[in-house]
Parts: C-alpha cells; structure tokens; sequence
C-alpha cells in the first residue's frame, strides 16, 4: 500500500515507542522516561522499529480510505508480515529465512504483524486532498 510519508513515521514512532516499554520493567511512567530518553535512544529504537515494520506496511494491499484509519484483516496483516520479513531477512543473508524452522517463522510473522497494526493505528486520519481549501490570504 502507498502511505505517505507523514502515517509512516507516525507508525515507526509508534512501534519504537512500543518497542521501547516492551525492553524496560515499568519503573515509572513510560511516556515520561521515554521524554527523558537522549535522542539517540530515541534514533536507535525507531530504526529498529523501520527496519521491522517498513517492508511489511509497503506489502499491505491497496486500501484507498478518506476520513479514516486503514482496516485490513488479520489474514493480510499476516501475508504483509510473511512478504516483508522474508524480504529483510534474505536481503541480509540469502536464504536466511528458509533456513528457518516453520515455528520460528511463525513467530516472527505473528510479531511483525502485531507491531505493523499497531503501526497502523497509530496513523493519522487520511484526508480528502480534493477537499483541501486553500485560503486567498494567510
């Protein structure tokens, strides 16, 4: 699917905001410490989080939406996941991901998944570019 450039960094943002809680006990409040976090903390964890949802959210099928977030089923979250993982893998390492045992793609697919909708999610709401008005004066 074709996302622009603004609902992609609102998912990668998201998923490494994620990625983040799930790597530290809850001490405090996880918004606050991830405020507090130094930017390359931040950089580290949202590049971990691109490099795991980006060719997943790109294999997702077209889904034209005005006014709202994308929907897609847990079937093409799913394929998206298989699709973009397989990619990223071989492209480190040629048949890395055959070399892998069915149960461990599967649990990589079905933690992909999980983290492109909740990249999804965390997209903003499309809008009608025909609707946009431009104003005569600022």
């Amino acid at each position: 699917m074709k996302f622009t450039e603004r609902e992609m960094t609102a998912a990668v943002d998201a998923v490494g905001q994620l990625l983040f809680r799930a790597s530290r006990p809850l001490k405090r409040n996880h918004d606050e410490a991830w405020r507090d976090l130094p930017k390359i903390d931040k950089y580290h964890h949202r590049a971990a989080a691109g490099e795991m949802i980006l060719t997943a959210l790109i294999a997702l099928p077209e889904r034209p939406t005005v006014g709202a977030t994308p929907q897609f089923t847990a079937e093409e979250y799913a394929e998206a996941s298989v699709e973009g993982t397989r990619k990223l893998m071989d492209h480190r390492q040629p048949g890395a991901w055959d070399g892998l045992s069915r149960r461990k793609q599967q649990a990589l697919t079905k933690g992909t998944a999980s983290m492109v909708e909740a990249g999804v999610k965390a997209m903003p709401i499309r809008q009608d570019p025909d609707a946009f008005i431009v104003p005569d004066h600022l």
